[in-house]
C-alpha cells in the first residue's frame, strides 16, 4: 500500500527548501541599480546618431559581428563570472538542495523496495500455507 501523504510531503518539503534557499540574488540587482545610477549620474546617455548605420552593417557584416562578439567574450565572461562570484552562497545551497532531494530518494527507493520485499515473502509464505492446506 502506497502513502501518498509521504510523496506530498517530501515534495512540499523540497518545493519549500528551493524556495527558502534561493532567492534572487541581492549582489545582481545591486549591480543593476549601479549601473543604472552611474549613468544618469552622468547626465544625459549618449547615443550615437550614427547607431542605426552600424547596426545595419553589422547585419550585412557577418566577418566584422564574428569579430566584435569576439572582441567582447572576454569581458562577458568576466562578467559572468563575478556574477557567479557573487552568487557562490546561492550555487552551494542549490547544489545542498539538489543532494539532499537526491539523498531523499534513495532513502525513500530503499524503503518501499524493503517495503515490497516483506510483501513478497508474505505472499509466498501464505501461498505456501494455501497450498499445503489444499494438498
Amino acid at each position: 500500500m502506497q502513502r501518498p501523504h509521504i510523496h506530498m510531503s517530501l515534495i512540499a518539503l523540497c518545493t519549500l527548501a528551493i524556495v527558502a534557499l534561493l532567492p534572487l540574488s541581492p549582489a545582481h540587482a545591486q549591480t543593476d541599480a549601479a549601473t543604472a545610477q552611474a549613468a544618469t549620474s552622468a547626465g544625459e546617455v549618449y547615443a550615437s546618431p550614427m547607431r542605426a548605420q552600424c547596426e545595419d552593417e553589422l547585419i550585412k557584416d557577418i566577418g566584422w559581428r564574428a569579430e566584435l562578439k569576439k572582441q567582447l567574450a572576454p569581458e562577458v565572461h568576466q562578467e559572468d563570472a563575478d556574477l557567479m562570484l557573487t552568487n557562490r552562497r546561492h550555487v552551494v545551497a542549490a547544489y545542498a538542495v539538489l543532494w539532499i532531494v537526491l539523498l531523499l530518494f534513495v532513502v525513500f527507493m530503499w524503503l518501499r523496495q524493503q517495503r515490497l520485499t516483506g510483501e513478497i515473502a508474505r505472499l509466498e509464505r501464505d501461498l505456501r500455507q494455501a497450498s499445503a492446506d489444499n494438498g
